[in-house]
């Protein structure tokens, strides 16, 4: 256990597993209190037992980002819970059938298009950021940090809605930050690259020289820790490219998976 995030209250979406999970876990390891949040009950408990064996502190709250009342709730829960608020990490995605759409924009109904993104821009950022404003506006040090991808800077066949929706977010990201310097809130956003699902992956790639390994999720956990901490409070309003130099290799764009 280490102090760079000491006396830090975290609510992380989507943080039962990949990148969300090892996130909390960097964050535990620093000294923030952590608010585990997710669908599934059983992923969440079992995050929240390996923090509190590695000493530190976490709960689970089970959150639904399609609902706003569910992150209302959530919100509101976790502030109370642990007598505040200071970091929030918008990570969550879509789930489920609607997360693998892939097809030309022009084949998707509105409801897909409206699904990806609800769960990706409306619930997962803007119903988070405005119920939980507030709470970092009367905080010290608070912050926002948003998860984008590759895909809302470089063109993809068939994830339109996706990129879209990623695109969007990190333009708000800026108006947010914008508006956060009224209250004392950073704002910044984390361009994911190519990641594998967990630690345990290798990641290996080989490219002939050129990337020589795909992401994992602590890779991206080491710039949000960063980013949370007060070593990062003259940084606002950022795009932070973690990609392995992946968005400078157009080359490799059309083997990449979606982020």
């Amino acid at each position: 256990m280490s102090s760079r995030m000491q006396g830090k209250i975290a609510l992380i979406s989507g943080s039962t597993r990949g990148i969300g999970r090892s996130i909390a876990e960097s964050f535990a390891a620093e000294g923030a209190k952590v608010a585990i949040t997710g669908r599934t009950v059983e992923r969440g408990e079992k995050v929240v037992a390996r923090i509190r064996e590695m000493g530190g502190e976490a709960e689970f709250f089970e959150l639904d980002v399609t609902s706003e009342e569910s992150v209302r709730h959530v919100v509101e829960a976790v502030a109370a819970h642990f007598g505040g608020l200071t970091t929030l990490v918008n990570n969550a995605a879509p789930t489920g059938t609607v997360a693998t759409t892939i097809k030309p924009m022009h084949e998707y109904s509105t409801e897909e298009w409206d699904s990806i993104v609800l769960g990706t821009l409306t619930g997962n950022v803007f119903w988070s950021c405005k119920y939980a404003w507030p709470h970092l506006a009367a905080a010290e040090g608070a912050s926002i940090i948003n998860i984008s991808s590759g895909q809302s800077l470089a063109g993809f066949k068939g994830f339109s809605a996706y990129a879209a929706a990623k695109g969007g977010i990190n333009s708000l990201t800026r108006s947010l930050a914008a508006e956060g310097s009224v209250d004392g809130i950073r704002a910044n956003c984390i361009v994911v690259g190519r990641v594998v699902a967990s630690r345990g992956d290798t990641g290996v790639h080989t490219g002939g020289g050129r990337l020589t390994r795909i992401g994992n999720p602590m890779d991206i956990a080491y710039a949000a820790t960063w980013l949370a901490s007060d070593e990062a409070e003259f940084a606002t309003g950022s795009l932070v490219t973690v990609d392995g130099g992946f968005s400078i290799n157009g080359d490799q764009a059309a083997e990449a998976d979606a982020s």
